[in-house]
């Protein structure tokens, strides 16, 4: 089969490879179409964010990585009988496997697991030449994270089911009420979900707030009640002037910078959430004042099995859209395009692209 090869930091190379034999407690997807995710890109330029975030270490890149974790296919071939009936199944995917085993996983919760396995990246697929990722031909599966999805939603945007799920998850770390209002920092794909999502669970009002003007007129087709551009003005006095003073209730930063952080702390009303949606290795000072009035900050971390079925159901009834940001579609064979296209996604006004083998 053909499959994506990370080689070396920005060298990703098209390369036949053995079409893998799915395991007993596999299923093989013939892919149908993969999503670029903003780890995949910081994977090209060489970092390992699976590690920092997960194992809480820095380790290399492992050999043999075939990227892709925004899957969706076809059930083609199963590696136990008893999943035959699977075969020709339309799935998305859900693309980590827990250990079961450890104190998270006993209590529920699968996304804090420290000894999971990840597709498209992971380097303790050690008993595999070649990491399972989207991008290639085919792909193996663990049988249960094959999500039947309806006929209703396209293999294309079937792709962000996995971060509408993340999505979903982010939401409801918030606890929004039905009169809060909602600011959401950074207008990427994520973003864009985290707004509808949002939205489907009752926020009263929803600010979409970024640096480039493409996304925001996403943002206000898909349901964003205002818009605002910090690229001309700051994030804390924007937000102040949009709530008459008294703060937002519920902001969640996709960006996680020191400075959207700390603007954003101080934006929160009183008994406001701050929600980090995307992690780093940044240090950053805060003013502990600025949690006064039960302000709180935390973080959402992956999501947990039954949102992504949230998530089908999401998007299966229109409550939530996802082909308004799909900008790009590219074939495998010209991965490398793809690539310098989501680099460069200020110049190709890009917001989520797609490979398709």
């Amino acid at each position: 089969m053909k499959a994506a090869i990370l080689e070396a930091p920005f060298t990703i190379k098209l390369k036949s490879i053995p079409t893998p034999k799915p395991r007993i407690d596999e299923v093989l997807l013939k892919v149908a179409a993969c999503g670029i995710c903003g780890s995949d890109v910081r994977y090209f330029m060489g970092e390992n964010p699976w590690s920092l975030h997960t194992l809480g270490i820095e380790e290399p890149i492992p050999q043999n990585t075939i990227l892709g974790h925004e899957v969706s296919g076809l059930v083609v071939d199963v590696g136990s009988p008893e999943f035959e009936d699977m075969i020709g199944s339309r799935v998305g995917v859900i693309a980590f496997k827990s250990c079961g085993r450890c104190y998270y996983c006993l209590r529920g919760l699968h996304n804090l697991c420290g000894d999971m396995l990840h597709i498209g990246h992971d380097g303790r697929w050690r008993d595999r030449e070649y990491i399972p990722g989207g991008y290639a031909e085919y792909m193996p599966l663990w049988w249960d994270k094959a999500h039947p999805i309806p006929d209703r939603i396209s293999f294309e945007e079937a792709t962000q089911l996995d971060g509408l799920a993340v999505a979903v998850h982010a939401v409801g770390r918030a606890d929004i009420k039905p009169s809060d209002t909602v600011a959401v920092l950074g207008a990427g794909p994520i973003g864009l979900m985290i707004l509808q999502v949002a939205r489907a669970m009752g926020a009263c009002r929803i600010i979409a707030v970024d640096v480039r003007s493409k996304p925001l007129e996403v943002a206000r087709d898909l349901g964003a009640d205002s818009t605002i551009d910090v690229s001309r003005a700051g994030i804390y006095d924007s937000l102040l002037k949009e709530t008459g003073g008294i703060g937002i209730d519920v902001i969640f930063d996709t960006v996680c910078s020191e400075s959207t952080i700390t603007q954003c702390l101080k934006s929160l009303a009183r008994r406001g959430r701050l929600i980090l949606v995307a992690l780093n290795r940044l240090d950053i000072k805060l003013n502990l004042l600025d949690l006064s009035g039960e302000r709180i900050i935390t973080s959402s971390s992956n999501n947990l099995y039954h949102e992504y079925t949230v998530a089908v159901n999401l998007l299966s009834s229109g409550r939530v859209r996802v082909k308004p940001f799909i900008t790009h579609i590219f074939r495998l064979d010209e991965v490398e395009k793809a690539f310098h296209v989501a680099i460069h996604k200020d110049e190709y006004e890009a917001i989520k692209i797609i490979l398709k083998p």
